[in-house]
């Protein structure tokens, strides 16, 4: 087992955006992503209040804009994806991903974002994914989650599930929001908002 283990939040500490918003405009089009954000804010103004749960905001955001599309139109537009978050990717960030790797540790990325979207880039990159799954009924994506949501207390469950972390001398950990605090707080090198200017 090697001696360190590095446990990267996505949105917002490698990237400096928020990349299903991205990714739903990306597939729907500038315009209809528009309209669809008037439709929605009600909805949105909701889960900014703590009147609906984010994970329930969540669905059904990704419900309307993804919801219905077949598991191979969304490969397509993930694949086209995947070249354009390289260019959101924050000074430094994958200079210490990298860094890491040479060291021999273990890395990760666990995220919130979808494996629809996310496992593409990371395989572009050669990272593993620890992150949030899309549901698929008969190849067509229905817009709900299979499984919770990954995000605060469950980015620790998928850790612990991946790994013995009793068994590394070091556990680094980089997030940038309060989702990210739980994870932050298992390592023994936790680092908030690293690459942020």
């Amino acid at each position: 087992m090697p001696a360190g283990l590095a446990l990267f939040d996505f949105d917002g500490t490698l990237t400096d955006r928020d990349t299903m918003l991205a990714f739903c405009r990306h597939v729907r089009g500038t315009p209809r992503f528009a309209v669809g954000m008037l439709w929605l804010s009600p909805m949105l103004v909701a889960m900014k209040l703590g009147v609906v749960a984010n994970e329930r905001a969540k669905v059904i955001f990704l419900r309307h804009f993804l919801g219905g599309m077949s598991r191979s139109e969304l490969a397509a537009q993930a694949g086209s994806f995947a070249g354009i978050v390289d260019g959101w990717l924050r000074p430094g960030a994958m200079d210490r991903l990298r860094w890491h790797v040479e060291q021999g540790h273990d890395v990760r990325i666990v995220s919130a974002s979808l494996d629809v979207w996310l496992l593409p880039w990371a395989a572009r990159n050669g990272i593993e994914v620890l992150c949030t799954r899309g549901r698929f009924d008969c190849d067509i994506f229905t817009g709900d989650l299979d499984g919770p949501n990954c995000n605060g207390d469950e980015k620790v469950a998928r850790a612990r599930g991946a790994f013995d972390l009793d068994s590394y001398d070091e556990v680094h950990a980089y997030g940038d929001t309060s989702g990210d605090q739980p994870m932050l707080a298992i390592a023994t090198h936790p680092t908030f908002r690293p690459f942020h200017p």
